[in-house]
């Protein structure tokens, strides 16, 4: 499943916590404003609907690249796609 997958037939029109199948979660210290998927229903198996989706970017690839500009890569989920973990890099790419 991806982002792109979430549509009006994914979304209950009459949910309270859906803003086209996203809810808001907080701010992260590393992704800015995020977006959950709905906790109303399961999503994804892989990371139990715990990963999170930057709220103020057009890409997220901008949003990578702003993490590798200041030293920290995102861990994604293969199923959803969202981001699971941030961690930090050394200046060579490798995991500190």
């Amino acid at each position: 499943m991806s982002l792109i997958d979430l549509g009006a037939h994914l979304a209950a029109d009459n949910c309270l916590w859906c803003i086209g199948g996203m809810s808001p979660a907080g701010i992260h210290d590393d992704l800015g404003p995020v977006l959950s998927l709905c906790p109303t229903q399961r999503w994804c198996d892989e990371c139990q609907g715990l990963s999170l989706f930057p709220a103020e970017y057009e890409t997220l690839d901008d949003r990578v690249n702003e993490l590798l500009d200041d030293g920290y890569a995102a861990v994604w989920c293969s199923d959803c796609m969202g981001v699971v973990a941030v961690i930090p890099v050394t200046n060579d790419g490798g995991i500190r």
